[in-house]
């Protein structure tokens, strides 16, 4: 959530960094959204004799893209903090 340096940042950088990670959140959210699709078809074809079991031995298991999404999402909950703090427009 905090990282050194953090400190230093004055308002427009504070801007720019909140804006920069919505971006990458929105984007991790994106790609989410289409493994959990790819997993939705691969479970579809699962349900084929022989060729099904290896289309579910393909799921995606991970859940990495949320887990960065909620990462960002948790730095800027600080980073607007700090700004609110600093008497920045957020």
């Amino acid at each position: 959530m905090t990282q050194s340096g953090d400190e230093q940042l004055d308002c427009p950088a504070l801007k720019q960094q909140i804006a920069a990670n919505q971006a990458a959140a929105v984007e991790f959210i994106r790609k989410d959204k289409q493994v959990e699709n790819a997993n939705v078809a691969r479970g579809v074809g699962s349900a084929i004799p022989v060729f099904g079991i290896l289309l579910a031995m393909s799921y995606d298991l991970s859940n990495e893209e949320q887990v960065k999404a909620r990462a960002l999402a948790d730095r800027n909950e600080e980073l607007t903090y700090l700004a609110k703090r600093r008497g920045c427009e957020t």
